[in-house]
């Protein structure tokens, strides 16, 4: 139970981070901005909710 505490859990740990990390630096690659708000369509094509 302790190698799991002391050794795997931070491991995993690191791993998390630095995959958030690169996920977090990939966006600034992307030509999109993805920090615009998304386009507002109609999704009911033509269906009269009232």
């Amino acid at each position: 139970m302790n190698f799991i505490r002391q050794q795997i859990v931070p491991l995993i740990t690191i791993l998390i981070a630095l995959f958030a990390l690169v996920a977090v630096t990939a966006r600034s690659f992307i030509k999109t901005d993805l920090a615009a708000p998304a386009p507002i369509e109609n999704i009911y094509s033509g269906e009269n909710l009232g």
